[in-house]
């Protein structure tokens, strides 16, 4: 049996208290709109950091009515769509601690 709890959204150990799980399920509403804009972004605006991608929602959330996320949530969704070959890190190869250039497919 496993001691993970997986339905799609954030992953939560059975054994994590009801507040991390009533805490993952919530985040987990928020995840695919957050990753569709740093899509959209990258779109509109060529390649970013992450800390970039983090700015530009924050301030783009308002005007494109986008959810309320952690301020860190672009960021950390950037790195999943890269995992995941929706887009690009265009410094793979740099030093640990340089951040990462996310791009659309098309640029790399």
């Amino acid at each position: 049996m496993s001691t993970v709890r997986e339905t799609g959204g954030p992953r939560t150990r059975l054994t994590d208290p009801i507040s991390s799980h009533v805490a993952g399920d919530r985040s987990g509403e928020t995840r695919e709109a957050v990753a569709d804009a740093v899509v959209r972004m990258l779109m509109d605006n060529g390649p970013m950091s992450g800390a970039d991608l983090n700015k530009e929602y924050a301030i783009a959330q308002l005007v494109y009515g986008w959810p309320v996320a952690a301020y860190d949530s672009p960021r950390k969704r950037a790195g999943e769509l890269a995992r995941d070959d929706f887009i690009v890190v265009l410094n793979p190869d740099d030093p640990r601690g340089t951040p990462h250039i996310y791009a659309m497919r098309e640029v790399a």
